[in-house]
């Protein structure tokens, strides 16, 4: 059977042509960076330099690249990306035979930063594509393929740099190792673009404004911790990467071809690994995403462990086959962790979030450089050790993304992907959708998978005792509290994990029952602080509280009082002008008639249904089930952090499971408003 045909048989049917295509760039990638790693020691004694100097010119060259990626990936983002993936081929190939021209230190600096830059963009570009070449259900599998060209280049880039090396000289190496790039760009450049978002909904149809692309992608929790468990990560692999020739040559006297062949020997424990590993990453991806996550946080434990012996191996014959063993542990994981990324971030934000990424794990450069001092003043095991308490701080934060990767990866449910999907069967449209919502304080989970529909226009009342989970709830849909699982939607967009002030400019407005006042200040003073989002336009400003002061006329006299001043009624009334002046789509209620008389509670009743017919859809959250009978048509009620019933309000007062008597008694009784 054909390579090819064999390819397609692991991949499960798919295409087996776009996988050996990025197998192939990935693997020439990993031909330069080879020679650069393993020798290393060569060229840094060539240049009268040793493990400490050499290691911040290394450290220096991988600052420069990530920074520069940033533009091309936002790029790759908005632009089709096969034609970047080659150009940055290109680009590492070129740059690779200048290393071989360098004859002094600068111009190497410089070679070595233009071949990163190549290698640093093109990764990212090439994750994307390989996402949308292939279905989540082999993209495991389709990146454990991707990865298995990294120790493939990791293998044949050591020996053939080892042993061109050994009778040529390194410059040499450099040389011969760059044609195959140039051979691979012209057998890769007839595979074709693929769609974006083939397999996962766009969060954004349309390409984000610059500034809002870094906020958007923060905002998934699954995709910040990433990036915070890739900062000690990459510290490893860069101190270790940077150390471990010099480890061999100095500790046992190794010469070139020996550090290629040890070079070697270690990538074959990553590609035997990486090929189990797909497959196994595959299994627990289908099973659940957290699965995986919490796999790679096991794996990594015990990398700890054989990490922190490796360098004291008392001989060359012991120190070779832990190193098998690290690549073999790292390698059964690098399927997965390539996928998590895909999996995480929208598909019109893939690129970008791993070069934002890339320049966030620059802060791994500072332990990276710890463990280099460590390995000059302490010794080699010494600087292994600390690299391996780097790693167990990494793991933690890899633990934590098991919290929140199912959530984040179920908000690109194809379901939401357009406006047909956010109406109901009456052709309605679904505003505010939440989906297994689940808040915790402090370890206590107070919120179980509330599920939420609310339509845009109409009033929906939440009602439910003290305790309940309702305040929460609208906590965590405007950002107040992180959830812990479940997702938020709103006009369709995730907006899951989002902070209160993009909540707020998107349209969604919490009033929180007359506490949202400041009593120190005035009336007009609390006014224009709640129009935070207008305040730079005085002349909307202005037309704005005149036309709130024509919907609250009460207020107009209370201008110049202090708001601590007012009773309970005109406070509410303040809260909800707050409200009303940032024209919101959706305006959170909480607690509206709680404590005030009931001739108050009519009045402010007459102005919820008034801000309604000015286009804003009602969420109120209430206690009283008389006022959610006067105001809304329909309700959802909560007990014990449960949704135990949504329908039309009028239909509660026949569910005797759910009432008690405290709902139904001090509270004015229904009237027409």
């Amino acid at each position: 059977m054909r390579p090819l045909e064999r390819l397609r048989g692991y991949l499960d049917g798919e295409d087996p042509k776009p996988a050996a295509a990025m197998f192939g760039l990935n693997a020439v990638d990993e031909l330069d960076s080879a020679t650069f790693i393993w020798l290393g020691p060569i060229i840094a004694e060539s240049f009268g330099k040793g493990v400490g100097a050499f290691g911040v010119i290394g450290i220096l060259v991988l600052v420069v690249a990530p920074l520069i990626a940033i533009p091309v990936s936002l790029l790759a983002d908005r632009r089709a990306r096969m034609p970047i993936a080659l150009a940055c081929a290109a680009m590492w190939g070129l740059f690779s035979l200048a290393s071989a021209l360098a004859f002094t230190l600068t111009l190497l600096v410089i070679a070595r930063v233009g071949s990163s830059l190549g290698r640093t963009v093109s990764y990212p570009v090439q994750l994307s594509l390989m996402a949308d070449f292939y279905p989540p259900r082999v993209r495991a599998k389709a990146l454990g393929v991707h990865a298995q060209a990294n120790t493939v280049g990791a293998i044949f880039g050591a020996l053939g740099a080892g042993a061109i090396a050994q009778f040529f000289g390194w410059r040499a190496a450099f040389a011969i190792l760059a044609i195959p790039t140039v051979l691979t760009i012209l057998a890769v450049r007839s595979v074709r673009e693929p769609e974006r978002g083939a397999f996962e909904r766009l969060e954004s149809v349309k390409p984000l404004p610059l500034g809002e692309v870094f906020p958007r992608l923060y905002a998934i929790r699954s995709q910040r911790y990433v990036w915070f468990a890739g900062v000690y990560l990459v510290a490893v692999l860069l101190g270790a990467g940077l150390i471990l020739p010099f480890y061999f040559k100095d500790t046992y006297d190794i010469g070139a071809f020996g550090l290629g062949v040890i070079g070697a020997v270690a990538g074959l424990g990553a590609m035997a690994a990486t090929f189990i590993g797909a497959s196994l990453a595959q299994d627990r991806l289908n099973e659940a995403p957290r699965i995986g996550v919490r796999w790679i946080a096991s794996v990594f434990f015990v990398v700890c462990g054989v990490l922190a012996v490796f360098g004291f191996a008392p001989t060359l014959w012991i120190a070779v086959p832990i190193l098998f063993v690290l690549y073999a542990l790292f390698g059964l994981i690098s399927p997965l962790l390539a996928t998590l990324g895909t999996l995480i971030a929208p598909p019109e934000l893939r690129s970008s979030a791993y070069s934002i990424g890339q320049v966030i794990w620059l802060l791994g450069a500072i332990p990276a450089l710890a463990a280099l001092g460590i390995a000059e003043w302490l010794g080699f095991g010494w600087a292994f050790a600390f690299l391996a308490l780097v790693l167990l701080r990494g793991t933690f934060h890899i633990l934590t993304v098991s919290r929140y990767i199912d959530a984040d990866v179920a908000r690109r449910d194809p379901a939401h992907v357009d406006e047909d999907a956010r109406t109901d069967e009456d052709g309605r449209v679904l505003l505010l959708e939440t989906k297994d919502l689940t808040v915790s304080y402090d370890g206590v989970q107070v919120l179980f998978g509330v599920d939420l529909r609310i339509h845009e226009g109409e009033i929906v009342a939440l009602l439910g005792t003290n305790g309940a989970g309702k305040s929460t709830t609208l906590n965590a849909i405007n950002g107040l509290v992180q959830p812990d699982g479940g997702n938020v939607w709103f006009g369709g967009v995730a907006i899951t994990g989002e902070p209160p002030e993009r909540t707020t400019a998107r349209g969604i407005v919490q009033a929180p029952g007359g506490r949202g006042i400041f009593p120190g200040l005035t009336v007009e003073e609390n006014l224009r602080l709640g129009a935070f989002l207008i305040r730079k336009d005085k002349a909307l400003l202005a037309a704005r509280l005149d036309e709130v002061l024509g919907v609250f006329p009460a207020l107009r006299p209370l201008l110049p009082l202090r708001a601590g001043s007012l009773s309970g009624g005109q406070r509410q009334q303040l809260v909800l002008a707050q409200a009303f002046l940032l024209k919101p789509k959706l305006l959170l209620i909480d607690e509206l008639s709680l404590g005030l008389a009931p001739v108050i509670v009519q009045e402010l009743l007459a102005t919820v249904r008034r801000l309604n017919r000015e286009g804003i859809t009602v969420v109120l959250v209430e206690q009283s089930v008389n006022v959610a009978l006067t105001l809304a048509d329909r309700a959802y009620f909560m007990e014990k952090g449960q949704v135990r019933f949504e329908g039309p309000t009028a239909e509660l007062l026949h569910r005797d499971d759910l009432l008690r008597s405290v709902f139904l008694g001090g509270a004015p009784a229904p009237a027409s408003v």
